[in-house]
């Protein structure tokens, strides 16, 4: 799972099980729903609020029992449903689900570790955004961002947003970081690398935003 309040994501990628009674089943709502998009026969684009529509209405029963027991005892017997309904939890800014059907029959959430049996639920992000205001909230900290990003090319005078794909930003930074290694580089540059690291394995799509007045 990804970390609790994650609030870069904006869409992840999840995949359903054929041959699992509860996923099959969700699988045919999003598929009969107008409002779901289709990517590819096996695929399809939701949005959060009828994924959610989907959970309250479909699943109550599920849902209620999940608000009620710990996550200890539920965890044991994981499905599809409890995993979405945790993203929910620790997703705030989260818009879109791209929903895949894995029709392998031999495909197994079990996995494990430590010698002991867990389950595994592999969630992948596709794109999320990061305002550089909420970073660096005070007005100085932000006009120091700013211009080490233009000095690392990454971004260009009074330009207030951009589009990365994550691994390129994080390899520019970390080369414009050997190159310049003071103390101002380090703390611009580890303050990014420490919010979007944990990430960098899916390498989704960025939306870096930044203000050069600082009124926001």
């Amino acid at each position: 799972m990804q970390k609790i309040n994650d609030h870069f994501t904006e869409i992840i990628d999840i995949t359903l099980y054929r041959y699992n009674s509860i996923d099959l089943k969700l699988w045919g709502i999003i598929n009969r729903d107008t409002k779901s998009r289709s990517m590819t026969p096996n695929s399809m684009l939701v949005a959060k609020e009828r994924m959610e529509t989907y959970l309250n209405h479909k699943f109550s029963h599920d849902v209620n029992r999940f608000r009620t027991v710990s996550d200890v005892n539920i965890h044991r017997e994981a499905t599809s449903v409890y995993f979405i309904w945790k993203i929910f939890q620790s997703m705030p800014n989260l818009s879109y689900i791209r929903v895949n059907l894995n029709s392998n029959s031999s495909y197994n959430r079990i996995v494990n570790v430590d010698q002991v049996k867990t389950i595994k639920y592999d969630i992948k992000t596709l794109r999320g955004s990061m305002r550089m205001f909420d970073m660096f909230q005070e007005e100085h900290e932000l006009k120091r961002a700013n211009h080490i990003l233009v000095k690392a090319g990454l971004f260009k005078e009074q330009e207030n947003f951009k589009i990365f794909k994550l691994r390129d930003f994080l390899s520019a930074l970390d080369l414009f970081q050997a190159e310049n290694n003071t103390a101002e580089v380090l703390g611009v540059t580890n303050a990014f690398i420490h919010a979007l690291e944990h990430h960098e394995g899916d390498n989704p799509e960025m939306l870096l935003i930044t203000d050069w007045e600082s009124d926001i």
